[in-house]
């Protein structure tokens, strides 16, 4: 990986959720969001589904995602989804994940959804583990 210049990623909505809520490895990639370790792209619709998915499952948690989101909005390179089509995934809902990394140019897709990880890469774009991202960030 060249560390020249700052690694462009798309954080998985499963990622989000767990670094979050849960903290553990999910929440050190969000680390090295907030600290500008690296470039985050986003899109409107993985914001939604964030929100969606917190305000269904994770209520509670509403308080800390209007941060987060708003951390989001300021820090990560929002794109607009629409000039790909990519079917790739078998729930076809995860390929706006794919879309969101080849228009923002990214070298990872972070995620815990098997769906995604079974595609293990596109162009060249590697679908990853929080895990083996922080092993392959960290030690290289």
């Amino acid at each position: 990986m060249n560390r020249k210049s700052p690694v462009r990623v798309v954080i998985d909505t499963n990622v989000w959720l767990s670094g979050l809520i849960f903290g553990g490895k999910p929440s050190n990639i969000i680390e090295l969001f907030v600290d500008e370790t690296i470039i985050v792209i986003v899109c409107e619709e993985l914001l939604s589904e964030l929100r969606r998915k917190i305000i269904e499952r994770f209520p509670l948690y509403i308080p800390s995602l209007d941060l987060l989101e708003a951390s989001i909005r300021k820090d990560a390179e929002m794109i607009k989804l629409g000039s790909q089509t990519i079917n790739l995934s078998r729930d076809t809902d995860d390929n706006k994940f794919i879309e969101t990394a080849v228009i923002g140019e990214c070298q990872f897709i972070i995620s815990g959804d098997k769906d995604l990880l079974d595609i293990v890469g596109y162009k060249d774009i590697k679908i990853v583990t929080p895990v083996a991202f922080l092993n392959l960030f960290l030690y290289n």
